[in-house]
């Protein structure tokens, strides 16, 4: 093969090697990212809780409650940079009686799942300003603590790390975020449930939660969630009277299934760009380098014709200046004539 070939497997070669770094730094970031049509259902569940009843104004306990919580992608007002999802939960009880209903618009950046200002963001449809991270935790989760905001509350918590754990076949990080009890609105209700004698008193209604999620960190996708949430009513010295709700939502078995299974897909993708894609690459790049310097090499030490040099060869072939003036007699020509010798090349 002629030197040429060499040259082009080495450009190629160096072209793919190229691409094995780029692949990772610049490929890979701009393909990983939230996507804008987000489309998930995750079912909480809680046995033995206790709530009240709104008509009876009576708590009733032993009660088991699921809750639905419903994303979907506004993929109209997403882009590049940011994905926008519209939320809805809704938690009732084995009856269907409804318990709880919230609704939630926000805005998040595609790949560091921080909250950004935009896009007529609401909670139960009332703007709000959402802050730190919301449904989904980064890609290249850290063991850190993270700022993780609370509809509720309506305030950011630090979401500290608490270890590793195996769960669903993966390896997950913990982490909890602590809501003191806050006040988060004002209901009129009959004094005689407050402990008053007033017939109307105005109750101010606190909430608390502990809110556990286990995370596969590669993904950033919550496998499983869990939220001691308690909420009550308080008189006027502060002191709890009335429970709303005092329960233990988890994510039911077939949901932390769903989400692993999600985790797994964007993990499987992740390791595609990052790692596979980069190694066939450069492992590639290299052995095609490596053959186009042996044809150069090869090619360089043939002669014109393609026949190797070998140290001992030298040119038969004598220049004009070489030649002698006048030829020497040669002792074979026959007496009374000379003839000159011509000598072919070989």
């Amino acid at each position: 093969m002629r030197p040429t070939s060499g040259a082009i497997l080495v450009a190629a070669g160096a072209f793919l090697i190229v691409g094995a770094v780029a692949t990772p730094l610049i490929v890979a970031p701009a393909l990983v990212k939230v996507p804008l049509d987000q489309s998930s259902v995750t079912v909480s569940e809680a046995q033995n809780a206790t709530v009240l009843d709104f008509s009876t104004l009576s708590e009733r306990s032993g009660v088991n409650l699921t809750a639905h919580r419903a994303v979907r992608g506004d993929v109209n007002d997403g882009n590049a940079d940011r994905a926008v999802f519209n939320v809805g939960v809704r938690v009732i009880d084995d009856a269907d009686k409804e318990i709880t209903v919230s609704t939630d618009r926000v805005a998040l950046d595609r790949r560091t799942a921080e909250a950004v200002a935009c896009c007529a963001e609401d909670i139960n449809g009332a703007p709000f300003k959402h802050e730190g991270l919301t449904y989904t935790f980064p890609f290249g989760t850290e063991k850190k603590t993270y700022q993780y905001f609370d509809n509720t509350a309506r305030k950011a918590y630090p979401a500290k790390y608490l270890g590793t754990e195996k769960l669903q076949g993966l390896t997950v990080y913990k982490f909890e975020m602590t809501a003191e009890p806050v006040q988060i609105s004002e209901i009129d209700v009959p004094g005689s449930l407050v402990g008053s004698a007033e017939p109307t008193v105005t109750a101010g209604r606190y909430y608390a939660n502990t809110r556990t999620l286990w995370v596969e960190p590669d993904s950033g996708v919550i496998v499983k969630g869990q939220e001691k949430q308690l909420q009550t009513l308080r008189d006027a010295t502060g002191t709890d009277k009335v429970k709303i709700i005092d329960a233990t939502l988890i994510f039911n078995e077939e949901t932390q299934k769903q989400q692993a299974k999600a985790a797994k897909d964007a993990r499987g993708q992740i390791n595609l760009l990052t790692r596979t894609v980069p190694i066939a690459l450069g492992v590639l790049g290299l052995l095609l380098v490596l053959l186009g310097m042996f044809i150069i090499i090869r090619a360089t030490r043939r002669g014109p014709s393609g026949a190797p040099v070998r140290p001992g060869d030298q040119p038969t072939t004598e220049l004009p200046s070489q030649r002698s003036a006048e030829p020497a007699d040669d002792p074979t020509t026959p007496a009374g004539g000379r003839h000159a010798v011509e000598r072919s090349e070989p």
